[in-house]
């Protein structure tokens, strides 16, 4: 009897594979988590981050729910502008 193989391993080395706090980091070097609306100097959508970290990096295997749960786990909250016409969240940042 043939031994089957798992291609599951090799198929997880081909896998490409972002390690998105790279990115993360590099917002952070110029933006903090605004503490409130009052402090926030920039307003960014989740696309505007993605958009951002694919135009530096286009290979890059991310997903906007990873950018999610980055952002959320970096201290960054998103909520809707002041002032917004409509469900336009975003995340709040203020420079260092």
């Amino acid at each position: 009897m043939k031994k089957q193989q798992n291609n599951s391993s090799e198929e997880n080395k081909d896998e490409k594979i972002t390690d998105i706090s790279i990115y993360i980091a590099a917002l952070q070097a110029t933006y903090k988590p605004a503490p409130d609306v009052r402090h926030t100097t920039h307003w960014f959508t989740t696309n505007e981050v993605y958009d951002a970290i694919k135009q530096l990096d286009p290979s890059a295997d991310i997903s906007k729910e990873q950018i999610f749960r980055a952002m959320t786990e970096a201290g960054f909250s998103f909520r809707v502008r002041p002032g917004a016409s409509g469900c336009d969240f975003r995340w709040m940042l203020t420079e260092k």
